[in-house]
């Protein structure tokens, strides 16, 4: 018994550690470029977007943009070599046609068109998300939702988090 609460413990410990990663609220685009620093030595790869995970690529692609100091402007050139179908058609017929000559508005366009609709609220699947399986595969689904979602304090989080456990877990937590 003894050694079943040190591992819950030890479970409870690490996940308190991920939720207090995930609570640190974005900070605000700097409307004034900053200094890039660049490291050789690193070689980056570039996320390929195929139409899988369009959160997740806005995120990965304009935190390359950002390291590699990629101005606006050339943005919108360079993200179409890292693009493959359907998005490099869907991006080829958007370009031609005009829908957008900024990244912000290419962003949200991309954003609109492949990413999960407004109507797809995170907010009532996070509170409604409950533990099915494993509890890692529960972290894991409550950690995707938990980053849709900001400004959520800490001890919010982590009540959720409990909540959603199987009961069993629930008490001895």
């Amino acid at each position: 018994m003894s050694q079943a609460h040190s591992t819950l413990n030890d479970k409870l410990e690490s996940i308190l550690e991920c939720l207090s990663m995930m609570s640190i609220p974005p900070s605000p685009p700097s409307l004034v470029p900053q200094p890039v620093t660049h490291h050789p030595y690193l070689k980056l790869e570039v996320p390929h977007f195929d139409g899988q995970d369009p959160l997740g690529w806005i995120f990965k692609i304009s935190q390359f943009f950002d390291y590699q100091g990629v101005l606006e402007p050339e943005r919108l050139t360079v993200v179409s070599f890292y693009m493959e179908r359907p998005t490099l058609s869907w991006y080829q017929w958007m370009t031609r046609n005009g829908f957008f000559t900024m990244w912000p508005a290419m962003l949200q366009a991309l954003e609109s068109r492949f990413a999960p609709s407004f109507y797809n609220d995170p907010h009532s699947a996070f509170f409604k998300l409950y533990q099915r399986g494993t509890i890692n595969k529960y972290l894991t689904e409550f950690k995707c939702l938990a980053n849709r979602i900001v400004s959520l304090a800490l001890p919010f989080l982590l009540k959720c988090f409990i909540s959603g456990l199987n009961l069993e877990l629930r008490r001895e937590v």
